[in-house]
């Protein structure tokens, strides 16, 4: 994904017209007071990804536009508090399954068992393996210690969900990943891929062909079983 140079200000005073399924550059300047030129090289990299068209002299958004423009906010300095007061955080996750479903994914997002009780952000299915996602909205890089926790809960989930959940296919694996606004210090930990929002297409475009990079949880002869 491209990044902006735009410091934080200009972007947030622009994100809330990416909530709109169209909008006139020539508005939000006068608007705004932000120049015509400076939204025009905010727009472009939005054009590129295919976030943004340009259609009948407006721009038209489809819902990733305006998480782009937010995670690029966050990266260049704005904080969570003015962000999310444009946006919400299932915006976020809406994004993310967005993105799974697009590329061929049968998408569950908030997913339940009942017993036991458990709950994952999303479960995208492909074939013989699926995707178990834990979406992360934290503030900062995060270090060894929280990744430690919340990679071990989500695999966890992950055998939880092979050994009790009926509506599971059979013979299928399962491959915990966590995804976060922002870049970890690491890209797995303990073989659980660490990808930034801003990374997750890329990811996903890759991940089939390194299936012997990631952890993988499967049952065999009735045992659950996680190895890379």
């Amino acid at each position: 994904m491209a990044s902006l140079s735009a410091n934080p200000t200009t972007i947030l005073k622009v994100l809330p017209y990416f909530k709109e399924k169209s909008f006139s550059v020539d508005n939000a300047s006068e608007e705004t007071g932000v120049p015509y030129q400076t939204i025009q090289e905010i727009v472009k990299p939005l054009i590129e990804q295919r976030y943004t068209l340009e259609q009948n002299g407006n721009l038209v958004n489809n819902e990733g536009a305006i998480i782009f423009l937010s995670v690029q906010a966050l990266k260049n300095g704005a904080s969570l508090d003015e962000v999310f007061k444009i946006v919400r955080w299932q915006d976020f996750e809406n994004f993310i399954e967005m993105i799974l479903y697009e590329h061929g994914y049968t998408t569950y997002k908030n997913y339940r068992m009942k017993k036991p009780r458990i709950e994952v952000d999303i479960l995208a299915l492909k074939r013989s393996f699926g995707l178990l996602v834990d979406c992360k909205q934290w503030h900062k890089i995060l270090g060894p210690s929280n990744l430690n926790s919340i990679v071990k809960k989500q695999i966890e989930r992950a055998k939880i969900m092979l050994l009790n959940d009926k509506k599971m296919p059979k013979d299928i694996f399962l491959v915990p990943v966590v995804v976060t606004l922002f870049p970890s210090s690491q890209r797995y930990y303990e073989g659980v891929p660490i990808v930034a929002c801003d990374m997750l297409k890329s990811f996903i475009n890759e991940v089939d062909g390194r299936m012997d990079e990631v952890l993988k949880v499967s049952i065999k002869d009735g045992k659950v079983s996680s190895k890379i």
